[in-house]
């Protein structure tokens, strides 16, 4: 698999035979998304860059939205990347089965990628490694990773036999972008931003709508049993 790896990292192709179309497939996703303008405005002006790795951590309390806004920034800004893929974090296992997800979906069009060796042999750790030397290659500088529920990270004051250390599935070429979601804020990578609850009412409201499918709820014509 090393040989392969190196292989992969030395072909030059175009941008172009990088891309794969964006899905949200088994990702949980909100059809309306309410304010976070701000934040989605820092993410998005940390990330920007020359194509050299730019790493955002998004931490904050569970359930405040953090999935939810870096969704929302992959859905905005969709046109951007040659390829966008979300990976479920929260333990190693359900990682290594995202990134046999992500094989597939790059193998689905471009299936002449040498990731089709490793995918024949269903080993999860020959795929990891087959899609962190894809997007490593010299050209595949325009994708987008996002790490969902890094909440149990491999830390040194960690000592759960569980944790992960999310630098093993990082790629090792130094490119792309990275969004991290995350209840803890000592990530101890790039650009941290803390998510707060909405301060604003009529906000809460608007998602309360959202997520129950009653609307009304701010002016008291549907109101909650």
């Amino acid at each position: 698999m090393y040989q392969v790896r190196k292989l992969l990292i030395r072909i030059g192709i175009k941008r172009d035979d990088f891309c794969v179309s964006f899905s949200l497939y088994d990702v949980p996703d909100i059809e309306h998304f309410v304010a976070r303008e701000k934040e989605l405005e820092r993410i998005h002006r940390e990330l920007k860059g020359d194509g050299t790795r730019r790493i955002v951590v998004l931490h904050g309390l569970g359930g405040v939205g953090k999935t939810q806004l870096s969704i929302e920034y992959a859905k905005r800004h969709k046109d951007n990347y040659s390829a966008i893929f979300w990976l479920n974090i929260k333990d190693e296992n359900s990682l290594k089965q995202s990134f046999a997800r992500i094989g597939r979906q790059i193998l689905r069009e471009h299936p002449e990628s040498r990731l089709s060796t490793a995918h024949m042999t269903g080993n999860l750790d020959d795929l990891v490694d087959a899609v962190k030397a894809w997007l490593s290659l010299s050209n595949n500088t325009r994708w987008l990773m996002i790490y969902d529920n890094y909440d149990n990270p491999k830390l040194p004051n960690n000592t759960d036999p569980s944790a992960v250390d999310i630098r093993k599935y990082l790629p090792e070429s130094y490119q792309g972008h990275i969004i991290i979601t995350s209840r803890l804020s000592q990530i101890g990578m790039g650009h941290t931003i803390q998510i707060k609850k909405l301060a604003d009412i009529h906000d809460s409201l608007d998602i309360l709508s959202n997520a129950s499918g009653r609307e009304g709820l701010q002016n008291g014509k549907n109101r909650l049993p």
